[in-house]
């Protein structure tokens, strides 16, 4: 950051854009609608960092996690069933809650989000914070743009649009022809383990972020406390949780190679998921993905309360604001998944 504020900036020329007038002048619109959108928004509070809302979510992730612990260790057969699916949903929100600090969205001060989402990712996930952060910042960049959105460069597991297949020998491959199956069931386990086991400790090694790799460790002290095989069925259980969550906003919609304006982005290949109580909950707010693209430092469950303004602003400017039911999210999710492979097939 201090680099690139050190580096001398002037706006782009009409000709470097390379756009043709007409798009020039939309895209000036939209950004001046944007900005004001933002600024309104900001000067109304809705940035505004809730210390509430922060404890809640603390709170919850503790008495989750004791109570999985505690109910594992007990000598019942449901205990344990019910004390595994707590500390998997222990394992699931503290990715959600990781994201937020990720994004500089809960108290205001990006060094405390940060070190908050080191914290969590690490005890609760063994996963490294600063590699999420590098790989997700990419994909809010320009999501759902071939060769720049990580969130495409699936294979060799599985292929959420035909076009990210470069060698026609990976489209047929056991994995890709099997993903609507394999996604949950075995996909999501592995991709977690892989993370867990070698990326993560490699990348925060060689970047000698200690204070990540000692979070990561302590996440193994609660893994010895619940024994290997409720811990890896917590582990497959909070994987599906996550990666299933975060499929239904994006993969299903169509990829881009040319360039957009960046609302563009968040409305063309960005999904929203209907409001409900238990939805807002199960998603962690991100049901509101095409607000949380626009405004991502905005603290999330706020998100609910600007989707009107936000759909006005799309209308304004003859853009699709999609947005679908929870199970129709799914159905859509799923169908891509299926329709890919058979495209691939031949």
């Amino acid at each position: 950051m201090n680099i690139m504020k050190s580096l001398k900036r002037r706006p782009a020329t009409d000709q470097e854009m390379g756009l043709d007038d007409e798009t020039l002048k939309r895209h000036r619109a939209l950004t001046a609608d944007f900005t004001k959108l933002y600024r309104d928004l900001e000067v109304e509070g809705y940035f505004k960092p809730s210390p509430g809302h922060i404890a809640y979510r603390v709170v919850e992730l503790f008495l989750l996690m004791t109570a999985g612990i505690y109910l594992i260790q007990q000598d019942c057969g449901v205990c344990c069933t019910l004390g595994v699916m707590s500390f998997a949903l222990f394992q699931g929100r503290c990715g959600w809650l990781q994201h937020e600090g990720g994004h500089h969205s809960l108290t205001g001060n990006s060094k405390v989000d940060r070190f908050i989402q080191a914290i969590f990712y690490g005890v609760g996930d063994g996963m490294a914070s600063s590699w999420w952060s590098s790989q997700h910042n990419r994909h809010h960049a320009m999501p759902q743009r071939l060769k720049r959105d990580v969130d495409l460069e699936t294979l060799p597991l599985l292929a959420f649009n035909s076009k990210v297949v470069r060698n026609p020998k990976h489209g047929k491959s056991f994995f890709v022809q099997n993903q609507a199956t394999l996604f949950l069931a075995i996909d999501t386990l592995l991709v977690a383990t892989m993370w867990k086991l070698y990326l993560h400790p490699r990348y925060v090694i060689q970047r000698k972020r200690y204070h990540e790799l000692f979070f990561m460790i302590l996440h193994y002290a609660f893994a010895y406390s619940v024994g290997f095989f409720p811990y890896m069925t917590s582990v497959w259980l909070a994987s599906i949780y996550i990666f299933g969550n975060f499929s239904l906003s994006h993969t299903h919609l169509p990829v881009t190679q040319g360039p957009l304006h960046w609302v563009e982005y968040a409305f063309l290949h960005t999904l929203d998921i209907e409001t409900s109580w238990w939805c807002d909950w199960w998603m962690a707010y991100l049901n509101y993905q095409i607000e949380h693209h626009l405004f991502p430092t905005m603290p999330q469950f706020r998100h609910r309360l600007i989707r009107d303004r936000v759909r006005a602003l799309a209308a304004k400017h003859n853009i699709p604001f999609y947005c679908s039911s929870y199970g129709d999210a799914v159905m859509k999710t799923y169908g891509n998944l299926l329709e890919v492979s058979k495209e691939l097939r031949h």
